[in-house]
């Protein structure tokens, strides 16, 4: 299944708000796809990857598609396992930080958790 992700808001801290309030809760073998709504303030981002010393639930490393979003595929798993992962992102010159912001470098900590096969 494809799940998608929306980016709705980033934050001078560096947080972002997901359309799926940070936790995303998948199924193994699940294609994970993160979106940036525009004028979200959020320019694009550069990289998706697990934090150091989480497990990691993907195959490979989410990769940039040719429309600027991202998409990684979820690893098979026997129990219910749960990454912290980093979105590396960069900041649009929008919103709270007008023109002058553009460019920023944050980066953001949310949670995936991922189930197996024939589970909900």
């Amino acid at each position: 299944m494809d799940r998608k992700i929306t980016i709705e808001r980033g934050f001078e801290d560096g947080k972002l708000q997901l359309s799926d309030k940070n936790e995303t809760n998948a199924i193994s073998g699940d294609q994970i796809t993160w979106i940036i709504k525009a004028g979200s303030g959020v320019a694009s981002i550069t990289q998706i990857h697990e934090k150091p010393g989480s497990v990691d639930v993907f195959i490979g490393e989410p990769a940039r598609q040719s429309d600027g979003s991202y998409m990684g595929t979820l690893k098979d798993v026997d129990v219910v396992t749960e990454e912290k992962y980093l979105i590396k992102w960069t900041t649009s010159g929008t919103g709270w930080l007008g023109k002058d912001g553009a460019g920023q470098h944050k980066t953001f900590d949310p949670v995936i958790r991922v189930n197996p096969k024939g589970t909900k």
